[in-house]
């Protein structure tokens, strides 16, 4: 179903949709109307790719009941076009591999912890966060998707991190931030339970017409402890959790389960390609504040992480807390300080559009990001960039690739950081 189809078919439900929510139980924050994507593009980059990604058939799904204040409430949810399509999971037949392979990066892995709910947590970005090494967990994650987050005015505010956990269970992940619709792009995909510190009126009432397992900080502190910060920007890395924490919580709730993965392919041997050493995140609308560089290190066989000239950090030490409503992390152990590297980078080109969901007291709208269909996408492994596709028909499929001839296109065994970059994007390569 297109975009197009579902936008078209929110007017007719509005009334409904409505109707049903007045007979829900109050919740602590107020639900506003759903909103939806205006016709505004919102890219400054032209050049190349700039293929538009196309609608590819999706089967139509049946009703999930979305629980929201208690009640269970039958939707279909693919008539909001902001919503993702949920059907039967795994959508597609999962590929046959040794127990002990993760799905996700290729590698070696304890096959009791691949029998998980992947748990995808949302880590700040912010310069302050970079500058003060307050980020944690992310060379732990088994993949990581970076995005442009909210419009201000005509330009993007900043990048956030959705990191995926599941071989590994890290003694620190944070700072945990907000959700945003693009997390609908993910956490199907994974059947995965989404860590993250609340989000706006508009995006909660979105996520709670969902299944999504979403741990929102404000329904579930007693997944979460504070560290103190001092100023008056304390909040954008003040909350944190622990890999050990999240996997008790979610027991605790029922809500921890074997999850089948489609995964991704890998193989060993470098593809012939390109010779790239450096991609550099540095042009418009990327926000230069946040100016990204990748640089591929040959002893390693990784690409290390800086921004704005500077190694990003992940800054990790154990913590434990009196886990409860609004308590401080105790910290256990000593300190591990590596800069974030990854085995793969993949830039999925994709739609970008503006809604009238405000995120912030500055007026920030929310971003729509379209990763269904099929678009261009840039892969980079062992030095070298492949120019090729994704393609996925809804957002419960893992994304397929392909290099520019069509062929399979396989990640090098390891992490991944996914790059989420809008139509003509210009990167800077070296």
């Amino acid at each position: 179903m297109s975009l197009s189809f579902r936008r078209g078919m929110v007017v007719a439900i509005l009334c409904a949709t409505v109707f049903l929510a007045a007979c829900e139980q109050v919740t602590p924050t107020p639900r506003p109307t759903p909103t939806r994507p205006v016709a505004t593009e919102v890219i400054v980059a032209t050049d190349t790719p700039t293929d538009t990604p196309t609608a590819v058939p999706t089967t139509t799904p049946t009703a999930v009941p979305a629980k929201v204040g208690g009640a269970q409430i039958p939707k279909l949810l693919n008539l909001n076009p902001l919503l993702p399509i949920f059907g039967p999971f795994p959508p597609e037949p999962i590929p046959s591999r040794p127990a002990n392979i993760d799905q996700l990066t290729g590698l070696t892995a304890d096959p009791a912890m691949l029998q998980r709910r992947p748990i995808l947590a949302r880590i700040g970005n912010d310069p302050l966060v970079r500058e003060s090494n307050w980020q944690a967990g992310l060379n732990s994650a088994d993949i990581v998707f970076e995005e442009l987050i909210d419009i201000l005015g005509s330009n993007y505010a900043n990048t956030r991190y959705t990191a995926v956990f599941l071989s590994k269970d890290p003694p620190l992940i944070g700072p945990i931030r907000s959700e945003r619709i693009v997390n609908f792009q993910m956490a199907p995909m994974l059947n995965g339970a989404l860590a993250n510190a609340g989000g706006s009126n508009g995006t909660r009432w979105l996520f709670s017409q969902t299944p999504i397992v979403n741990l929102d900080e404000y329904f579930n502190q007693p997944a979460y402890c504070y560290i103190p910060r001092e100023g008056k920007l304390n909040y954008v890395g003040r909350l944190y959790t622990t890999g050990p924490r999240l996997r008790q919580y979610l027991t605790q709730k029922g809500w921890e389960k074997p999850i089948p993965l489609f995964g991704f392919t890998f193989s060993d041997p470098a593809p012939a390609g390109q010779p790239v050493k450096t991609i550099a995140f540095d042009k418009a609308p990327w926000p230069s504040f946040d100016a990204a560089q990748w640089q591929y290190d040959s002893a390693s066989g990784k690409y290390l992480r800086f921004s704005t000239g500077a190694p990003v950090m992940d800054d990790s030490y154990p913590v434990t807390a009196q886990w409860g409503h609004g308590v401080d992390c105790t910290v256990t152990g000593p300190e591990t300080k590596t800069q974030v590297s990854t085995s793969n980078i993949v830039v999925l080109y994709a739609k970008h559009e503006k809604t009238d969901i405000i995120e912030d007291s500055n007026n920030s709208v929310s971003v729509h990001i379209t990763l269904t269909g099929q678009g261009d996408a840039r892969f980079f492994r062992d030095g070298v960039m492949v120019t090729g596709k994704w393609q996925r028909q809804n957002e419960q499929e893992f994304f397929h690739f392909t290099d520019s001839s069509g062929n399979p296109y396989s990640l090098k065994p390891g992490n991944t950081f996914f790059e989420i970059v809008p139509l003509g994007f210009q990167l800077d390569l070296k």
